[in-house]
């Protein structure tokens, strides 16, 4: 899934910085900043969103505690089509430009902050914020990494992702291993002991898959464990510089030719379209250990209950103890976009949607995500089972952030990165080259954001 999305956002680039050069209208009001009273004139609000399927009616049921909240409002739903090529964000880039903005915006991720940041396609919701005395302190740190950008606010986390190390406990016992692997080391020789061949050397039971893009596993997440950076303070790329970035890729070359490279692409086409069914590698066993988000929990409960697994979070380098317990954060954001015709309205539903502790704990406990303030992490009421105490720890670590990094011309460079490590795992680029060839590619990502960026 991510790779799709990734693929939209260089076209989405040009599509932004259109828009923000030139069309949409923006109403007189949307200009005026937040209101020293509250209109209670009864006015209609639109809002687009994604929220279908099984999540949809729970949202749609926490949603009515807005309408309770500010009965003079009505809020008009526009699911959007929640397709793999991921349309929302050009769709509204389109309406936005088109003078057809949405009241509210409600995406599932924040891959596009950066852009609607610099090109003003979202609204600095600072103002409002200030007005209301809510501080983006409210949320945990990692909060700030996906919907600030260039020093605006354009948007606010509501309900988030986190990652850890999901894991088999009955298949580990049964292996002798006490328990998950802390360092990157460990998980390794954990790994290796976990799995099984058919007679063929093929590959029955993997004991954790390396690759790029298997389910959530991204390079990102392999460099988190040895604290690697992705930018210097000038905004140059230093995958080349920083160790991190070496050592987590030979990390990962190393468990590849163990398993035998064609092995483990066959065992990853096998099983790689299964990540949102009841076929899924980890829930059919197939995988004893996994890096997975924290909706796997409700996944779980759902298609296979009688699973037996523990959650721990993802390994660090023995070096860089200081990351163990963080994780790439991200998910569900909202904001004001460009043109919206009852911008104070909206920033009253953006600020339910944000902050309202009933709604995020009811929320989290119906569809499995991580509430994002901090009162409602500490509420009472959260029923969630206890794999999903890593999850919560995750957000608050310090030390947790989104990734890639936000970048006004948006984050197609992971593009560039996603093409390396293709040809790093296959053997495409040889070890004594890889430091050089990560200079290069320092060299290709900055190029990209600096012609990304030009007016």
């Amino acid at each position: 899934m991510r790779r799709t999305r990734l693929l939209a956002l260089s076209s989405l680039a040009m599509l932004v910085v259109a828009a923000g050069c030139g069309g949409g209208s923006s109403s007189s009001s949307s200009s005026g900043g937040p209101a020293t009273t509250l209109d209670k004139t009864p006015v209609t609000i639109t809002m687009w969103d994604l929220w279908s399927g099984e999540e949809g009616k729970p949202f749609n049921d926490n949603l009515k505690g807005f309408t309770k909240k500010y009965p003079w409002i009505t809020v008009k739903q526009i699911v959007q089509p929640n397709t793999p090529n991921d349309t929302f964000d050009p769709n509204l880039v389109n309406a936005i430009n088109g003078g057809n903005a949405p009241d509210v915006a409600m995406p599932f991720g924040p891959d596009y902050i950066g852009q609607y940041c610099s090109s003003g396609l979202w609204q600095d919701l600072t103002p409002y914020m200030q007005a209301d005395h809510l501080s983006i302190d409210d949320f945990a740190p990692g909060a700030i990494t996906y919907t600030n950008s260039g020093g605006k606010q354009c948007a606010l986390p509501s309900l988030t992702d986190a990652y850890g190390l999901y894991y088999n406990t009955k298949m580990l016992q049964q292996a002798g291993i006490a328990g998950p692997p802390k360092t990157m080391d460990e998980l390794m020789a954990d790994a290796k002991k976990l799995t099984v061949r058919n007679p063929d050397g093929s590959i029955k039971v993997a004991g954790f898959v390396p690759l790029n893009q298997w389910e959530e596993l991204g390079p990102g997440d392999l460099s988190n464990a040895w604290g690697a950076k992705w930018f210097d303070s000038s905004n140059k790329a230093v995958l080349g510089t920083d160790p991190g970035w070496a050592a987590a890729l030979r990390w990962q070359k190393e468990l590849i030719d163990w398993y035998g490279y064609d092995n483990i692409t066959k065992f990853f086409a096998a099983n790689t379209n299964n990540e949102f069914n009841t076929s899924n590698a980890f829930q059919k066993g197939k995988v004893a250990m996994t890096f997975d988000g924290e909706w796997r929990t409700a996944f779980i409960k759902r298609g296979a209950p009688n699973l037996q697994y523990g959650t721990a979070p993802f390994p660090a380098d023995a070096a860089h103890p200081e990351q163990y317990g963080s994780s790439r954060v991200g998910g569900t954001i909202v904001g004001i976009p460009k043109g919206a015709k009852h911008p104070e309205q909206a920033w009253l539903l953006v600020k339910y949607l944000a902050s309202d502790t009933n709604y995020l704990v009811n929320m989290a406990n119906q569809v499995g995500n991580v509430p994002t303030t901090k009162a409602a992490i500490a509420s009472p009421d959260l029923t969630l089972p206890p794999q999903f105490k890593v999850f919560l720890q995750a957000w608050v670590n310090p030390k947790s952030a989104f990734a890639p990094p936000l970048q006004p011309a948006g984050g197609g460079y992971a593009d560039l990165l996603d093409s390396f490590e293709d040809k790093w795992q296959a053997g495409k680029i040889p070890d004594s080259q890889l430091e050089s060839q990560l200079n290069t590619l320092d060299q290709n990502i900055d190029n990209q954001l600096t012609q990304g960026t030009a007016p």
